[in-house]
This record gives structure tokens, sequence and C-alpha cells, in this order.
């Protein structure tokens, strides 16, 4: 049986993982378990089997830098076309901004 790689104190058994991607759920997927901390590893093979799944759902590279500008008195972030258009995000919606620790969230209301 092969040891946790990351505690190195659990054993690492055969199981299922839910897998989720900017809170879309993209299925279960073989994994090996960790039976101590939980850690789990999947095989290249399903890697490939869950970057196919993101690709279906419109999920793969939807992530994307951006800087912070200055308009007026005020520090604007520009939404890539992608981002909005996955999230049907149109001009003059509300939105709700807070900050999280080292995180800023903005939701849609």
């Amino acid at each position: 049986m092969k040891k946790c790689p990351i505690c190195n104190r659990g054993n690492l058994k055969e199981g299922k993982i839910e897998e989720e991607m900017f809170g879309v759920v993209l299925g279960r997927f073989k994994a090996e378990i960790c039976t101590k901390c939980g850690e789990s590893f999947v095989s290249s093979e399903t890697m490939k089997e869950i970057e196919e799944k993101a690709k279906k759902k419109g999920l793969w590279g939807l992530a994307e830098k951006v800087k912070v500008v200055k308009s007026g008195n005020s520090l604007v972030i520009r939404i890539p076309a992608k981002i909005a258009k996955f999230l049907k995000l149109r001009m003059g919606a509300e939105l709700l901004i807070y900050p999280e620790k080292k995180k800023l969230t903005v939701e849609l209301v």
C-alpha cells in the first residue's frame, strides 16, 4: 500500500472524488485518497477526462489576469467578455462586491 506523499502518515486508498471548477460540478472521478489527511491524487488519464469535461462546459481557460486601472477617484477592473458571457452578465446588472482575506468577491445580485 502506498503512503501519502503529503502527510506521510496515511495510506492511499482507491475511491472517487467530486471535482468542480469555478463552482460548476464536473462529476465524480477515480482517485487515490489518503486515509489520514484526505488529500486526493488522480492519474494523468483521469486528469485528461476532467479537462475534457471542463472544456465541454466552457470552463477551460475561463480564468484571466486583469489589471486595476484608475478612473476618476475610483479603481476599475475590466471583466473579460468570456467571463461576462459565462455569467450572462449585462450592462447595468447589479453586483455585490466585498473584500475577503487577500481576495475580492463579486456576486451577482
